[in-house]
C-alpha cells in the first residue's frame, strides 16, 4: 500500500460523504475532522519521520475508514430524522399510487434499517472491511430512498390537498350531525316536557 492509495481512498470515499454531511448543516462534526487529521499525521510520519510507506499508508487509511464509518452513522441518523419529519406531514400517504407508495416506503425503510443493523453487528466483530461495505451499501440505499420518496413532492402535495379536503368535509359532516342531534334532542325534550 502506498500514500497514493490513501489519497485515492480520500477522493473516492471521504470527500463525497464529508461533503454530504457538511452540506446538510453547513458544518462538519469535529469527530470526523479528528480522523482526517490523524490520517495526515501518519502521512507526515512517512515524509518527515522516515516511517515505512506501507505502514504509514495502512494506518492513515485506518483513520479515514473510521471517519467514513462515523459519517455513515450520521447519515443514518439524519435519514431517520428526515423520515420522521416526512411522516409528520399532514398527508394521507395511503392515497398515493393506490396505497403502494406507503407500503413500499415502509418496506424500503425497513431494508435500510436491517442493513444498518448488519453493518453495526459486523463492525463490532473483527471484520471491519465487511462492515465498511455494509455501511457503504446502506448509504447508497438511503440515497435511492430519498430519490424515490422524498423527491416526490408533487405526490405529497396532492395527498395533502386531498387529506385536507376530506378532513374538512368530515369536520363539516360532524358539525352538521352534532347540530342536528342537538336540535332533535331539544325538540324531543320540549315535546315531552
Amino acid at each position: 500500500m502506498k500514500i497514493k492509495d490513501v489519497y485515492r481512498f480520500y477522493q473516492d470515499y471521504i470527500k463525497p460523504i464529508y461533503s454530504e454531511i457538511e452540506a446538510r448543516q453547513n458544518d462538519i462534526p469535529v469527530e470526523l475532522l479528528f480522523e482526517t487529521y490523524a490520517s495526515f499525521d501518519h502521512i507526515k510520519r512517512y515524509y518527515l519521520d522516515g516511517e515505512d510507506e506501507h505502514t504509514a499508508s495502512i494506518k492513515a487509511i485506518s483513520h479515514l475508514k473510521r471517519g467514513v464509518l462515523d459519517a455513515f452513522k450520521l447519515k443514518l441518523k439524519y435519514f431517520n430524522q428526515d423520515t420522521e419529519h416526512f411522516l409528520g406531514k399532514k398527508a394521507d400517504l395511503h392515497l398515493i399510487d393506490n396505497g403502494d407508495f406507503v407500503v413500499n416506503f415502509f418496506r424500503d425503510k425497513q431494508k435500510i434499517i436491517d442493513l444498518a443493523k448488519s453493518a453495526r453487528l459486523t463492525e463490532s466483530k473483527v471484520d471491519k472491511e465487511s462492515a465498511f461495505e455494509y455501511w457503504y451499501d446502506t448509504s447508497l440505499m438511503i440515497d435511492e430512498f430519498e430519490r424515490k420518496y422524498f423527491a416526490q413532492q408533487h405526490k405529497i402535495e396532492w395527498a395533502k390537498k386531498r387529506t385536507f379536503r376530506w378532513v374538512n368535509m368530515d369536520t363539516a359532516r360532524g358539525f352538521a350531525v352534532g347540530v342536528a342531534s342537538s336540535l332533535a334532542t331539544y325538540a324531543l325534550l320540549t315535546v315531552v316536557l
